[in-house]
């Protein structure tokens, strides 16, 4: 029997069951509960990061015994110090005599026995630890060199536990790497 449109008889109206409803609401408050725990994920990430950050520096000292040159970490966290490069006026020097020919010219006469330098690289460096990367005697030559102020500095690459890294380029100029070591900067 076909009944017109108008007089078909409504379905009833279902009603939902409260376990329905119960449902609902666990997926709601495990959703939450998710999101939560993802936010708590960050939160502790950063808080690792902090706690194993580093931060080298490597700057001038002056003594009354000479010129030194020191890289130090004033980060919470230790250094894997990976590349260190010397530099006179902000040009790369090869290695310490080619660091000394260019600083006072050749046949200067300091060697080994009046230098004293650390090798800095492939190490770690402990948070709040120091390390004098060269330290040369005063003379009047030396003196002179370095009347215009720290003529030498140190660029360093180094990375955290966590695998981030930066380079230092001199005080507070550092910079976020992926890797090191990096190509220079050019001038």
């Amino acid at each position: 029997m076909n009944l017109p449109a108008e007089e078909l008889p409504t379905p009833p109206r279902r009603k939902r069951d409260p376990e329905f409803w119960i449902a609902l609401a666990a997926l709601a408050v495990s959703g939450l509960a998710m999101l939560s725990s993802l936010m708590q994920v960050g939160v502790q990430r950063n808080q690792e990061r902090a706690m194993v950050w580093p931060h080298v520096t490597a700057g001038p000292a002056f003594s009354g015994q000479g010129f030194a040159l020191e890289a130090r970490n004033k980060g919470l966290g230790p250094a894997l110090v990976r590349d260190v490069q010397l530099q006179l006026d902000g040009r790369d020097v090869a290695d310490i005599p080619a660091l000394m020919d260019a600083l006072l010219g050749p046949g200067h006469g300091y060697g080994w026995d009046k230098i004293s330098a650390s090798d800095l690289e492939n190490t770690v460096l402990a948070a709040n630890e120091s390390l004098v990367l060269l330290a040369v005697p005063w003379d009047p030559r030396i003196r002179e060199a370095f009347q215009t102020g720290s003529r030498v500095t140190a660029r360093i690459c180094y990375c955290s536990f966590l695998d981030e890294c930066w380079i230092s380029r001199g005080g507070l100029d550092h910079d976020r790497v992926d890797r090191c070591p990096v190509p220079p900067a050019g001038p």
